[in-house]
Order: structure tokens, then C-alpha cells, then sequence
């Protein structure tokens, strides 16, 4: 991820760089965010899996007949394979993907949990394969350079993990595009010029990124007055004015876990989203949290 971002980082130029706040997030700050909003619920879900397989074993060692035997391992073979096809069905999306590094590392930690499921069923006995596959992720991205980076640093991060973990990958993974890395604007839809709207996200369970960084004085300059007029009146009863662009990300989350469309997410910012108009996305977010 690390040359990625950087590649995509040095392709802008440094004014632009600076007006859309693009930068390279460590490795280590993306696990920060993925552990807790992503993987610990993923893992408390294995580790009641773990717990009924478990119980299933100590029924079928302590079965009299056959056929309660056959019937215990049936109900731990359904309920590893259950889980697998649980976490096949996990979608994340990052709405300010970039080079794609927050969902290139996203899938390493799903498919390093596929595998100790993997591993945990081999013990006992059940053969299964990997069914995480990069289609599971999306991302929104208004650059087209890095639309396309995204999706191709996605494929190399599963390649990679299939085989540095002595799995066959497909033959021709790169072949199939990731048609849910979007390139739009995230925050504000003007396809229809005289009304401006709410951009509709992909749904997914987890939200993650690190939005673009732009102080409220600083909007206007490199993003235009237009564009900025239009933002603020259309999130006018949600988001005060003289909020830092971040900001629209972090409200836009809040509001897909409110309509169901999401159920957990986490984003980075400056710690100036603590104060200042900026706390009032804060506040909402617990309001509706709390509910």
C-alpha cells in the first residue's frame, strides 16, 4: 500500500493534492481503524462459532449411536460453513477510497480470519476454500487515475495473500473489474445542475476511510464558491456552515447507519472535528448512536 500511495500522491500536483487533502495512510492507522470498527465484531461472531463447534464435539463424543454421531458432525460441518459464507458476504466501503490502501488492508484481515476458520475446520476434519474475494469491497473516488489504481492495488493485495498463504488465485483475476469502486463525488450529486443532491453510497455493513482534510477557510478558495454554496445549503439542516469538509463524510456515515444501510463505521480526522462547528457532526452522531 505504501508505494500505491505513494504513486498516487506524486501523480497529483501539489496544489491539488492540497485542495482535495490527499495523503498516504500508514499501515499501521488503517489497522487502528479496521480492528476495532471491522474485525473485533467479525471475531466475537468466530468466537461463539468456535464456542458451538466446540459443544457440538463434546456432544459427539459423548453420542451412543451412529446416526447421533453423523447428526452432530452434520450441525458443526453446516455451522463452520455458515460462518465462511458469513464472511463472504461482508461488504466495506470506503467513500474517499483513494489508491485503495484502506481496502487493500481490509481484505488481508478478512481473508487472515477466513483462513483460521479455514484451519479450524481442517482439524476437525472439514475441507473448505476461500470465498472472500476483492468484489466484497467498494470504494467512491472522484479521480479517475485513482479509480483505477484502486482496483488494481485490490486484486494485486488478494494475489498476494492467496499466495503467500498457498492458495491457487484464479487464473485470470484481472479480467474481472471491481465495478463498485465508483468514481463520483462522494458528498454532493450536480448531474442535474439546477438540483443539486445527496450522492446515494453503495450499502455495505462497514464504512472505513480517511476523508479529505480541508479547513473551512481554505473550501471556498480551492473548491469555488459555487460548489461551496451549493454543499452548505444542501446539508444546511444537518451540517453548520463553517465546518471543515471532513466533516460531510462523517455525516453521511452516521446517516446510512441510520437508514439501515450500514451497520458500523469508522472514519480518521484532525482532532479539529472536536471543536468549533465541527462538533456539532460529533453530537449527531452520538444523538442517533444513542437511539
Amino acid at each position: 500500500p505504501s508505494i500505491f500511495g505513494t504513486l498516487f500522491e506524486r501523480t497529483l500536483e501539489p496544489e491539488k493534492r492540497s485542495q482535495i487533502g490527499a495523503h498516504y495512510t500508514s499501515r499501521q492507522d488503517i489497522v487502528t481503524l479496521l480492528e476495532p470498527v471491522v474485525m473485533q465484531p467479525l471475531r466475537r461472531e468466530w468466537a461463539e462459532v468456535k464456542a458451538e463447534c466446540d459443544k457440538l464435539s463434546s456432544a459427539l463424543a459423548a453420542a451412543k449411536t451412529a446416526a447421533a454421531k453423523r447428526k452432530k458432525i452434520q450441525q458443526r460441518d453446516k455451522t463452520l460453513r455458515h460462518f465462511v459464507e458469513r464472511l463472504a458476504h461482508v461488504t466495506i466501503l470506503d467513500p474517499a477510497c483513494g489508491s485503495g490502501n484502506f481496502l487493500y488492508v481490509a481484505l488481508h484481515l478478512l481473508l487472515d480470519l477466513e483462513k483460521e476458520v479455514i484451519s479450524f475446520a481442517a482439524r476437525h476434519g472439514i475441507g473448505l476454500l476461500p470465498q472472500v474475494r476483492p468484489t466484497q469491497l467498494a470504494g467512491i473516488e472522484i479521480s479517475a487515475y485513482a479509480q483505477e489504481l484502486a482496483s488494481v492495488v485490490i486484486w494485486i493485495g488478494y494475489l498476494q495473500w492467496m499466495h503467500h498463504n498457498g492458495f491457487n488465485p484464479p487464473s485470470n483475476p484481472v479480467l474481472e473489474p471491481i465495478e463498485s469502486v465508483r468514481r463520483m463525488d462522494a458528498i454532493l450529486d450536480l448531474s442535474d445542475s439546477e438540483n443539486p443532491r445527496e450522492p446515494e453510497w453503495p450499502e455495505a455493513d462497514f464504512i472505513v476511510g480517511n476523508p479529505p482534510f480541508l479547513g473551512d477557510k481554505l473550501m471556498r478558495s480551492s473548491l469555488g464558491d459555487e460548489y461551496v454554496a451549493r454543499l452548505r445549503t444542501l446539508y444546511d439542516d444537518r451540517i453548520p456552515g463553517q465546518s471543515d469538509l471532513c466533516c460531510y463524510w462523517f455525516e453521511r456515515a452516521r446517516a446510512e447507519i441510520a437508514v439501515r444501510r450500514a451497520k458500523r463505521a469508522g472514519l480518521l480526522a484532525t482532532q479539529g472535528i472536536r471543536g468549533g462547528a465541527n462538533r456539532e457532526v460529533l453530537n449527531r452522531i452520538k444523538a442517533s448512536g444513542n437511539v
